[in-house]
């Protein structure tokens, strides 16, 4: 329900008086945050806010060709030998940490093995990896076991000072750097923050890149929407994301130019096919599959496909967007040399959902409307973050004239993952997932049998031929003719076993003043920050 025009009011003067002070001739970018960060550690990051904050102060060895969505050197040149196992990087002579020191091959692979320190909790793997060896200053190699095509995916982060931690990263996750890094690499240098209220940073002068148009960019923490949208049309921010809704609400504004643009990621509902009252790893400590005990009422393909036919992703589509498409499997249309067009999503149809349901034993004895199973209610808890609670409440809505008694559950994206997702005590989850790289590798492991404990394979689901050729993938040809069918299969299996409901597809909308300038929106990324004009 909207906020009252009274509330919004009170929001915005609540919002000016919360803005840093700037000198009155600095170029400042006001740019508005759903919510505030909480870590500049680009190995232990989680947060979407995050990631976009660690941009600003710690450069990545690569950034993407903002057409093909390619590797192209950032921080770092590279070379690939022959039989694709060893990869030479070299950092540029000219990049420095802001306090003077030079930015080195300590540094880049001090970040990079945290991804595989047994003592930092992470998300990110790199596949197959042999060693990380220091060549000199400003030389590194990353030797691999066997050859892959999913390396820059998995080494995409930003690269941080090894000085400002442990060597045997016993503060990794503790240090105040995460809250504050007091040196950058990047185009910004962090200045200030008040928690849950602004952070501010200031252009660095000695950027490699080149020193940033920009003089400040104040992040404003407007965790509202209502009252980030009415800002944007005051004029008190100059950039902010936006939902489809207020991409369509601010369209005419004539203070406001409004952007969309596809994204190689999607909006899904993960099913749950262990027990989450006894979830136990999928593989024991010597790396042997253990059966694990199965969900009462996920485990069945059959509930599974009814839950996916039993309401209408046509309101969830038009909700978010005319550009959301239908998906039918976990590879985007932003992929069409991998995206297998032959599949159909599964069509609404509350009869053959119903059907299914009975067969699977779940029926209403007792005609008070919800299902049962010998005297069980299907009964479901659907965990979904706040920009999804209108997807997570027509699917409810749906799903009870189906004869499902649903729950819905929302929290803070951290905890969300952390407290429910991660130990698998759930059921049903929707989150959106997002990849700014021409590869479905990296989002395909949230199928991956090998990355359900520790890793992103919330499911649990385990199949030996979907596994195998994911290891084939990974070490097989990089050429796209021939990847093309096992993708083709990934998405088959996928879709025949309705592991996931694939709701559409993500669409970036953004919003901004006019008198920001000089940024292209592609799938793969925007023109690089320190490029941006802002006109006084």
């Amino acid at each position: 329900m909207k906020r009252s025009g009274i509330l919004l009011l009170f929001g915005l003067l609540l919002l000016i008086f919360v803005f840093p002070t700037t000198a009155q001739d600095d170029v400042t970018l006001n740019w508005g945050f759903p919510a505030d960060s909480t870590t500049f550690n680009t190995v232990m990051q989680v947060e979407a806010v995050d990631s976009v904050l660690q941009t600003f102060v710690f450069p990545s060895l690569y950034r993407s060709d903002l057409e093909s969505g390619q590797p192209i050197p950032n921080l770092a040149t590279w070379e690939i030998s022959d039989d694709g196992l060893t990869y030479t990087f070299t950092i540029r002579d000219d990049a420095n940490w802001s306090d003077g020191t030079p930015i080195t091959a300590q540094d880049a692979v001090f970040t990079l093995s945290a991804i595989q320190s047994e003592s930092v909790e992470t998300f990110r793997a790199i596949t197959g990896l042999s060693a990380i060896n220091v060549i000199d200053d400003k030389t590194f190699e990353i030797v691999l076991e066997q050859p892959t095509c999913a390396l820059f995916s998995e080494i995409g982060v930003g690269i941080m000072p090894a000085g400002s931690f442990a060597e045997d990263y016993s503060d990794f996750g503790t240090s105040e750097f995460n809250l504050g890094p007091d040196v950058s690499g990047g185009p910004f240098i962090f200045s200030e923050r008040s928690t849950d209220e602004f952070l501010r940073f200031v252009a660095n002068d000695d950027y490699f890149g080149g020193r940033p148009n920009i003089d400040q960019i104040v992040i404003q923490v407007i965790p509202d929407s209502d009252v980030r949208t009415q800002a944007l049309q005051s004029g008190s921010i100059d950039y902010a994301n936006l939902t489809a809704d207020q991409a369509d609400l601010l369209a005419n504004s004539p203070n406001v130019e409004v952007v969309s643009y596809p994204l190689n990621g999607w909006i899904m509902n993960m099913f749950n096919l262990a027990d989450p009252a006894s979830f136990t790893p999928a593989y024991d400590e010597e790396g042997n599959l253990v059966e694990q005990a199965p969900h009462p009422i996920l485990s069945d393909v059959r509930v599974r496909q009814a839950l996916i036919m039993g309401w209408d992703h046509e309101d969830a589509r038009f909700l978010a967007g005319e550009a959301a498409l239908p998906l039918p499997g976990p590879v985007t249309p932003s992929l069409p040399q991998y995206f297998n067009s032959d599949l159909e999503p599964y069509p609404y149809d509350l009869d053959a959902a119903g059907a299914l349901l009975d067969e699977a034993g779940w029926v209403d004895s007792d005609g008070d409307g919800i299902r049962d199973n010998e005297g069980t209610p299907l009964a479901l808890e659907l965990l979904y973050l706040n920009p999804n609670e209108d997807d997570a409440t027509l699917m409810a809505d749906y799903w009870r004239d189906l004869g499902v008694d649903t729950t819905l559950t929302t929290g803070e994206q951290g905890a969300i993952i952390s407290d429910r997702l991660v130990p698998q005590n759930f059921d049903m989850a929707i989150i959106g997932i997002s990849w700014a790289q021409p590869t479905p590798d990296v989002m395909l492991n949230f199928l991956y049998s090998s990355q359900n404990d520790p890793g992103t394979n919330f499911t649990s689901f385990v199949n030996e031929e979907f596994d195998t050729i994911l290891t084939d993938l990974a070490s097989g040809s990089c050429d796209p003719a021939e990847r093309q069918p096992l993708y083709y299969r990934v998405q088959e299996i996928a879709h025949e076993e309705a592991i996931t409901d694939y709701l559409y597809t993500q669409v970036a909308h953004v919003a901004k003043t006019p008198r920001l300038t000089g940024i292209e929106f592609t799938t793969w990324g925007t023109t690089p920050i320190n490029e941006w004009v802002l006109d006084n």
